[in-house]
């Protein structure tokens, strides 16, 4: 007589999965009393589960006697055995695929950086560039530029999620992570009165025009700016760099963003044992964006590229 086996028809069942789990930790753990620990349940429970499945099945799966602790595998419960490995191994792929999908960043990115970034030597902005667009193909960068005090605003209003700049002071609702830090020193153009003058002192010096922002300085700063009393307004890099190459102006620049005009002979550092600073600066960005992953990825790929 021949005996008709049953199959899974339609779609697995909880109830399925539940005992074809019951079945695969049974045989790799050699037995039922082994899999009491996996399982978590009695022994009594597990076979009534392997009698379930036997039965949803339609046929028998493994040999077992009372009293023995081992067991042995049919030829059908061989083959169900290795259809379960080859699903085990489905589900990872699954599993993997799904969470590479969850883990492609969408959405926008919005960073705002200063203008003179890309003299900054420890910012490789167009390598950080190229590897966020590879780690995060589907994410839209919007990147702007603003001056220090426009920068905190930015983030502040909403209107950029991260940003680099000078660490001034902390404001409340802000984080930072303190990234570099650079010197500033005094500069003229090689064609300044100062520059030509065969002797200058401190005091003529402070009494030239100075390029510099309107808003605060570092507090390190600030008592070197309070020394000259005539000044222009130059809150951007760029227009200050401008104003000191006129020849009209003199200013502080970051010595990153004057070496090359120096090495050239366009710029003269005046007095640079005393009319220096240093800067520290930070990546910025709103205390409740620190756990976004965009704005980790921009700092991990940044710490990587500088």
């Amino acid at each position: 007589m021949v005996k008709s086996a049953k199959a899974l028809s339609g779609r697995l069942s909880d109830m399925d999965l539940r005992l074809l789990r019951v079945f695969r930790e049974v045989v790799q753990a050699g037995g039922l009393a082994p899999a009491e620990v996996a399982l978590n349940i009695s022994r009594s429970t597990i076979s009534v589960h392997l009698s379930d499945l036997e039965t949803r099945l339609g046929m028998p799966l493994c040999i077992r006697s009372r009293g023995r602790a081992d067991f042995k595998l049919t030829r059908e419960g061989e083959a169900l055995y290795q259809a379960i490995e080859e699903l085990d191994g489905h589900l990872a792929s699954f599993r993997s695929q799904v969470n590479a999908i969850q883990s492609q960043l969408t959405g926008q990115l919005r960073i705002v950086l200063p203008d003179d970034m890309l003299a900054i030597p420890q910012l490789n902005m167009p390598a950080t560039i190229a590897q966020l667009r590879e780690r995060a193909p589907q994410l839209q960068l919007d990147i702007k530029l603003a001056a220090p005090h426009e920068l905190e605003l930015e983030i502040l209003g909403g209107r950029a999620d991260v940003g680099i700049n000078p660490l001034h002071s902390r404001r409340p609702g802000l984080s930072y992570q303190p990234l570099f830090s650079h010197q500033s020193l005094l500069y003229g153009a090689s064609h300044h009165p100062c520059a030509v003058a065969p002797q200058v002192d401190e005091e003529v010096i402070t009494q030239q025009e100075l390029a510099a922002p309107d808003h605060a300085v570092l507090s390190g700063a600030a008592h070197l700016y309070r020394l000259f009393p005539h000044k222009s307004i130059a809150n951007h890099m760029a227009a200050r760099l401008a104003m000191i190459l006129s020849g009209k102006f003199i200013g502080f620049l970051p010595e990153y963003l004057a070496r090359d005009y120096v090495e050239r002979g366009e710029l003269v550092a005046f007095f640079p044992d005393r009319f220096c600073y240093q800067i520290q600066n930070a990546l910025t960005f709103k205390s409740t964006a620190a756990e976004q992953p965009a704005v980790q990825l921009f700092l991990e790929v940044l710490v990587v590229n500088g």
